[in-house]
């Protein structure tokens, strides 16, 4: 103890947990395990269960909708003081939808959005922690 508890359901509820008998919810958000049934719903209604749509996710490449960085710079951006942007660090999640390729792509397409809901939880769930030590 402490720790931060994300729990993740329809929407999202952030948790700090200072005992067995000590905790409080601190945060939350809409964007969750919801966001994703009922977006793949609206953009690949060929899926009809969670799990199938899961897996078809795990499988696509998100890169086919996704901006990179790569794609704006070249490959990593420099950074001062020698860090750097890695290239393949998403820049902005489906920008490239409708450009090109016009076949359509479920599995890229759910990937795209199973990751940019997870990551979205994942910098929530971060600043929190870092709010609440």
């Amino acid at each position: 103890f402490p720790f931060i508890l994300v729990n993740i359901g329809s929407g999202v509820s952030i948790v700090k947990v200072d005992g067995t008998d000590k905790f409080e919810r601190i945060s939350g958000s809409a964007l969750g395990g919801g966001t994703f049934w009922g977006l793949c719903n609206l953009l690949c209604p060929d899926c009809k269960e969670f799990s199938e749509a899961s897996c078809l996710a795990v499988a696509g490449d998100a890169s086919k909708l996704n901006l990179l960085v790569e794609d704006i710079y070249g490959g990593d951006y420099e950074l001062t003081g020698g860090r750097k942007l890695p290239g393949n660090l998403v820049a902005s999640f489906f920008a490239k939808a409708g450009r090109g390729s016009k076949e359509r792509d479920d599995a890229a397409i759910l990937n795209a959005l199973i990751t940019m809901i997870s990551q979205n939880i994942c910098q929530i769930a971060f600043l929190n922690s870092r709010l609440h030590s």
